[in-house]
């Protein structure tokens, strides 16, 4: 097995456990708090990857600026998704929400000139379609 393959797994069996808790989380504290203690959990892994990189920080100026205006989208996209919740059913939310990827294929095929192939263009199109069956 490939090692991205792995961790794409590792990835998908997290983040499902993720929008559970999400769920059972917003349907009892509010979607700021749920933002607030999931930034809090994140500390120890962190702090972890830190010592695990003998504790030097990259000083790319470019990537250390990606990295932080990652950190700022996906809190931004933690709020959404917790609001979501609090709002919607996990079954129509998650779903939902995991189609995040098709912005980053729009972004890849538009700023970094990716190529998509037909398979890819109907996986997209699939995906689209699953989402408004699971929203009926």
């Amino acid at each position: 097995m490939p090692k991205w393959l792995l961790y794409a797994l590792l990835c998908i069996f997290w983040w499902g456990v993720f929008g559970f808790l999400a769920k059972l989380g917003a349907d009892r504290i509010s979607a700021k708090h749920m933002q607030i203690l999931f930034t809090i959990g994140m500390v120890p892994l962190v702090i972890l990857a830190f010592l695990r990189s003998k504790m030097k920080v990259n000083t790319d100026k470019l990537g250390a600026t990606y990295g932080v205006l990652n950190g700022v989208f996906a809190g931004l996209g933690g709020l959404a998704y917790f609001a979501a919740m609090e709002n919607g059913k996990a079954s129509i939310v998650g779903p939902v929400t995991s189609l995040f990827p098709l912005l980053t294929v729009v972004l890849a095929v538009l700023l970094l000139k990716e190529r998509m192939n037909r398979v890819q263009v109907a996986g997209i199109v699939l995906a689209l379609i699953s989402i408004s069956i699971l929203s009926i």
